[in-house]
């Protein structure tokens, strides 16, 4: 089951269905509001010139009915997406297809369109978006995509692929239904002798797994078992329905007040607190529909509770009345009145009544508050943190960098809590690696510098550091900073017990370099240690914090560099304005230095960092060619596969011994300094 729930494909398509159900949550938000307006109308006798309570209900029955339509358009778009296939065409094929179930199933026209979110409008999408994905490779057109016409070209090309995708799944999905039409038949016209009391249970339960799903529960139950158990009287004057109401899922179903009471003590989170507040004045009148496609729909921290505890209101309040004397009138409430008001409403003010359904709401509660709490701690930067530190053995008193708004919108908070999710569970110490590239120097062929490369054993392949966007993101780079200082300085001493004592480049993110109690530690860490540390240009531009730490480190004897020049953001005002000791020309100016730009770039660029003090570090450097056109320009390092790709520790030593025969004519005595001498490189 671990597997199963942390499965990559699965979890990227569970993501992907998330993204579409939070991109309707304004379609929801309408309906919620307008069913809410319409209640105030009716209850009130209000109407205005141009609106009355008969328009709005009509409003409500048009958005109901349109439901299916807009969550299938918004789930084939976000599928087309991750499948990288035509948005377009996969809207359209989803909607013909729903449209065309529709009728098949109901052999009228107009079309008698479903009320809420149906089971169609969730499986007739992603049967349709992957037939049209399936289907591409054999039945496209192949026409060519790449002149002024490539846009209509590239709809051509999905013509046949269209209408087998329609065929197929109008067949799939017919044929499913047809299984499943024959089963609930069976259920229905088989007695099994049940009580109504368990028959409200197993309603319950598909009513409230179907929600989970996105799909509109009640409707969909009603639909495949009908309507006539809810009629029945459970206690006389008190029908099932009302029973439901009143006692099993108070405000909504799932128990909406109960998961709003919890979410309003214990959410932080800006986005969740945001949507908790806007649900209020909705759960309150018994439409949750807003709080269950925001926070519910497939998030299986909240699966248990929100299945769960309407089965236990129906055992404990079925249990709870049989012991109490109530008489209930027979007076009809409205489903939309509040908690408490429709026991008064019902019982004429029983105080028995009222304290069973403050003592549901309280257990529902408490019950919520529980799984909330492990939702909110899986969520919350500073759990993250400090699992991350476990894993990678780091102590340290770094707090993560709460700017990063990485969680700003629902949207955002799903797809990048799926991936930070992913790259928690495999990253441990053991799983990481320091490796270690030579820079050459060109003028004496010396081999006693190295940048420290972070490597990660990424199902037994040793690949770079995949899981960086997403750390970054959730702004834990510091920890990572931190476990490759401290992994630097531990194969430094084991070097220098060997009598070797290389200078070792370390990158810094920014997000570290912001951080004071990062720095303070990683200057402790490497205090008297040959070591430069590697910065892009944006970690000048962080404020006076990432200022005065910059300062720090070449006030401690540290030599600054700056990575990757030529990406992105370069100026030369971060040269004239700070004490920089070597540049790194990107890979992507070496490989053009060979053309007369490139060469014209590299050349000014080397002797402007000379003239400012600074060396130059020609980074990825792969043919023979480059080398010699550097080496004529004056560039001081090569780093590069030409002469070495990223080595592991064990390998330094004899590559460095290796590298000094394969070289000695070229070689110039250069010292390999001691300790005592790193102190003035």
């Amino acid at each position: 089951m671990h597997n199963i729930i942390h499965n990559k494909k699965l979890l990227a398509y569970i993501v992907t269905l998330q993204e579409a159900f939070a991109a309707v949550i304004p379609y929801f938000l309408l309906l919620s509001f307008v069913t809410l307006l319409q209640f105030v109308f009716s209850y009130f006798s209000f109407s205005l010139p141009w609106l009355t309570s008969q328009d709005l209900h009509h409003i409500t029955i048009v958005l109901n009915e349109g439901a299916s339509i807009v969550v299938s358009i918004a789930i084939s778009y976000f599928l087309a997406v991750r499948l990288k296939i035509c948005q377009a065409v996969a809207i359209v094929l989803s909607v013909a297809t729903l449209l065309s179930i529709i009728y098949v199933e109901t052999l009228t026209l107009p079309l008698n369109m479903p009320m809420g979110f149906t089971p169609a409008g969730l499986f007739n999408p992603v049967l349709s978006t992957f037939f049209l994905y399936l289907f591409y490779p054999y039945l496209s057109l192949n026409l060519p995509v790449n002149d002024e016409n490539k846009h209509i070209y590239r709809l051509f090309n999905y013509v046949f692929v269209f209408m087998a995708a329609y065929v197929a799944t109008l067949f799939v999905y017919m044929s499913i239904d047809y299984v499943m039409d024959r089963f609930f038949v069976y259920i229905r016209n088989v007695d099994f002798g049940l009580p109504d009391i368990l028959l409200l249970f197993f309603r319950d339960l598909f009513v409230q797994i179907s929600w989970f799903f996105g799909i509109h529960g009640d409707h969909t139950v009603n639909a495949l078992f009908g309507k006539a158990l809810l009629d029945r009287e459970v206690f006389p004057g008190l029908t099932y329905a009302e029973f439901n109401r009143l006692f099993v899922v108070m405000g909504g179903s799932g128990v909406g007040v109960a998961l709003l009471i919890a979410m309003w003590l214990y959410v932080k989170d800006r986005s969740y607190r945001l949507i908790t507040n806007i649900s209020i004045p909705f759960v309150i009148f018994n439409i949750n529909t807003l709080l269950i496609y925001a926070v519910v729909v497939l998030n299986r921290y909240l699966f248990i509770p929100f299945v769960v505890l309407p089965l236990v209101n129906i055992l404990v309040a079925y249990s709870a009345l049989h012991l109490m004397d109530i008489s209930f009138q027979n007076q009809y409430v409205v489903w939309m009145t509040p908690v408490f008001f429709d026991s008064y409403v019902k019982t004429g003010g029983s105080l028995s009544v009222w304290i069973l359904q403050a003592a549901l709401l309280a257990f529902d509660t408490f019950v919520y508050i529980y799984f909330i709490k492990r939702f909110v701690y899986v969520q919350e930067f500073e759990n993250k943190e400090s699992r991350l530190m476990k894993n990678l053995d780091v102590h340290m008193e770094v707090r993560s960098q709460r700017h990063i708004n990485a969680y700003v919108a629902h949207k955002e908070i799903i797809e990048a809590d799926a991936k930070l999710e992913e790259v928690l569970e495999s990253l441990q110490s053991d799983k990481l690696y320091v490796y270690y590239q030579p820079k050459i120097a060109l003028k004496t062929y010396g081999c006693n510098k190295f940048e420290a490369l972070l490597r990660f054993n990424y199902k037994g392949r040793i690949i770079g550091p995949i899981f960086l966007d997403a750390i970054e993101k959730a702004g834990l780079a510091p920890i990572i900073d931190m476990w490759v200082v401290k992994q630097v300085k531990h194969d430094l001493y084991k070097w220098n017990s060997k009598g070797f004592y290389p200078q070792v480049s370390i990158n810094l993110h920014p997000d570290t370099i912001h951080c004071d109690a990062a720095m303070e530690e990683i200057l402790q860490i490497l205090k008297g240690e040959n070591v430069v540390f590697e910065i892009i240009e944006r970690s000048f531009l962080s404020g006076t914090g990432a200022q005065e730490n910059l300062h720090k480190l070449r006030e401690r004897g540290f030599a600054l560099a700056i990575d990757d020049f030529g990406t992105g953001y370069s100026s030369l005002e971060t040269l004239v304005k700070h004490k920089i000791d070597e540049l790194k020309l990107d890979k992507s100016i070496i490989d053009i230095v060979e053309t007369p730009k490139g060469r014209a770039i590299c050349k000014n660029m080397i002797v402007l960092c000379h003239e400012l003090g600074a060396k130059i570090v020609a980074e990825g450097v792969e043919e023979e060619k480059q080398l010699e056109i550097l080496k004529q320009m004056g560039a001081d390092f090569i780093q590069g596969f030409y002469f070495s790709k990223a080595l592991q520790f064990e390998q330094i030593i004899p590559f460095t011994e290796r590298f000094f025969e394969e070289h000695r004519g070229k070689y110039v005595e250069e010292k390999v300094y001691s300790r005592a001498d790193t102190q003035s490189v």
